[in-house]
Parts: C-alpha cells; structure tokens; sequence
C-alpha cells in the first residue's frame, strides 16, 4: 500500500488480485463511511495525483464528485495496444506507425509526456481527437496525411487483435480517412539538367558511398532504405548482363512495404554495375542497418544539399528524377512502376513522374 494525502484527507492506494490499476480507499469527510474507487491507472505517479485530485473535490463537494469520478473509461489505454501491436504485428513499419500515433495524439492535445499519451483510454482516438489535429499541427498536408494514415494503420488489420479487448474505433478510422486535406500529387518539378550534370561530376570526384548511394537512387530508382540495406551480393551476373535483386530477405532483416509485390529485378549496365562492384559489402558504410540509414539521412543528404538547397527528401528527389527520365525515354508507365517498385501504375503516374507534356503530331 502508498499512502496519499490531500485537503486533510489521508487515503491508501493498493492493488488487487487480477486488476493491474490502483485502487484508491480514504473515510469520507462528513459520514467518515470508508470509501473505494479504481483510479483507472496503472502507473503509480500518476495514480497519486489523481487520488489527490479525488480526495480534494470529495471534501468540497461530497459524494458527487466521486459518483463523477467513478464513471471512469474502462476501456484498454493506448500504450496497452501500442505494445500489443509492437508483439503481434508482422507490418515492417510497425514501429513507424505507433510513433506516429503517439505524435499525432500530443500533438491534438497539445502532450509531450509520451508515458501520459500511453495511459489514455483508447477511446480518446475518435473524430474530436482528429479535428483537433488537424486544427494545432503545422506540418505539409501530405506530412498530416502520412501521419494519420500511420495512425489509421496500427488497427487496420484483423489478425493484429486477436485476443485483445480493442473498442469500436470506426469513427476514428474514418476520421483519419476523410481529412479533407487537399495535397498536389504532382508537384515534382524535375531538377535542371545543368545541376545534374554537376552533381554526376562532384559524385564521380566524391567517390566511394557517396558515389554509390547517388547511383543506386539515381540510376536505380531505389529508396534510402533499400540503399541502407543494400548489399554487393545483391548483384548478380546472369548471361552477359549483371542484375541487380532487389527482394525480400528475411536472412538479413530486409522487408519491403508490400512484401513480394514490390520485388524487382534492374538490369544494370557494365559501367554501373563496376561501380556498384567496388564496395566491399554494404554500399554505404555502417556495421548496423540503423547506422547505414542514419548516414543515408545526414551525411549523403548533406551533400546532396549543396545542389538542391530549397528541395526536401533529396534521395527521394533523385528517385523520382529516375521514374521521370524512364517515362519519358519509354513513354510505358508500366515500365516505370516495375522499375520503382509500385503496386499500380496509377501510383507512378500520381505521386513519382513527371512526363513531357508537349505532344507532337506527324505530317498529314
């Protein structure tokens, strides 16, 4: 037991067999009759303040306040189901999505205490919650929409939930779904070629990763986590060509985002495949795939900086000058959506292409 004290009253929290939250007994004010609530919290610091809380109105206002109190959300709190999700979940972008409900719940109720945000009821996640998102954040409408697709994603799938008490969270998932933040899909705009020219050069005289991050998301069209990942046994010589495999590798911790449907096979010519050779087994230097990607984020991005100052995601910007360049050399987005990697073709043609949109007519 802890003892409590507020507004003269002393009380004790404990814990019963079979319930992990706190429990609360203090005599009240007036009738000294001994009195028992459920603080609804599992984490101790935090029960001892909302006993203090409970106490201090009961002795101003009597048992209604604790009638108030006790009509307390019995539901799971949200690090309940962040950890259940963490366990369950086979998404390799789990741990992304929880941090992203995480931030969008604080950033809604405007908490930075991430222990707070775990111990509210999951019932908090509903369509209040998301407006009031919507109304504090202050990032890019498509950085709102990552965020609460993310969040949306933790209780998407069925199979997660299997022997957990989740609520109804209908209204918060179409919350999440029809934000009406309005995004411009298309706003690549492609990089000059005169700065192309330049950064090939300034790569070339760079040598090493830099050298071959730059090739892998210029040439290849890759992500940085495909770079981070990316290993020299990743290419092999097939006939006369060499081929570069990019494909889901469980032996080396490697998933893609929709798993076997995003696996593709780049032929590579000798030149790049010489260059791509050089490297004594990861393309980018790190003995971890925390570290690769750390250094892909700060150091290649540091460089890439110096030609493209005012764009955002750089290795991004190359990957999608890439599927630019493809388009317009083959005129098939088929093509270009096998080379990046894309489920659809409507998702190449929306988010990562830019095509000439002069179009001109033969002699009659």
């Amino acid at each position: 037991m802890h003892d409590v004290s507020a507004a003269g009253l002393t009380g004790k929290l404990y814990l019963v067999e079979g319930s992990p939250r706190w429990q609360l007994t203090f005599y009240a004010p007036h009738s000294n009759k001994r009195l028992r609530i459920s603080t609804g919290l599992r984490d101790l610091a935090m029960a001892k303040e909302k006993a203090k809380v409970i106490m201090a109105q009961t002795g101003r206002e009597g048992l209604q306040a604790l009638k108030a109190h006790a009509q307390r959300d019995t539901s799971e709190t949200i690090g309940a189901a962040a950890d259940h999700y963490l366990e369950k979940s086979t998404v390799a972008s789990k741990q992304d999505n929880v941090n992203f409900l995480y931030k969008m719940v604080g950033t809604a109720l405007e908490m930075d205490d991430r222990e707070k945000i775990r111990a509210l009821p999951l019932t908090t996640l509903n369509r209040k919650l998301v407006a009031k998102f919507l109304e504090n954040c202050r990032l890019q409408p498509m950085s709102k929409r990552t965020m609460l697709a993310s969040s949306r994603a933790v209780f998407c799938r069925i199979m997660d939930w299997q022997g957990f008490d989740l609520p109804d969270l209908t209204e918060f998932r179409e919350a999440t779904r029809r934000t009406g933040i309005r995004v411009n899909l298309d706003a690549f705009v492609p990089i000059p070629a005169d700065v192309l020219a330049t950064m090939e050069d300034k790569s070339k005289l760079a040598g090493g990763a830099i050298r071959r991050a730059y090739l892998l998301a210029r040439r290849c069209g890759m992500t940085p986590k495909e770079i981070a990942c990316c290993r020299k046994g990743w290419i092999e010589k097939r006939g006369d060509r060499h081929e570069l495999l990019i494909v889901q590798r469980p032996e080396e911790d490697f998933t893609l985002k929709t798993g076997s449907r995003r696996q593709r096979q780049i032929s590579l010519p000798d030149s790049l495949a010489a260059e791509l050779l050089t490297a004594d087994d990861y393309m980018v230097p790190g003995n971890t795939f925390y570290m690769r990607n750390n250094w892909c984020m700060r150091v290649m991005n540091a460089w890439l900086r110096e030609f493209l100052p005012d764009r955002r995601d750089l290795l991004y910007c190359l990957r999608k000058q890439a599927g630019s360049d493809l388009l317009n050399a083959t005129g098939r987005i088929s093509t270009v959506a096998r080379f990046l990697g894309h489920t659809t073709s409507s998702t190449t043609e929306r988010h990562y292409t830019t095509m000439d949109q002069r179009v001109v007519l033969p002699d009659a």
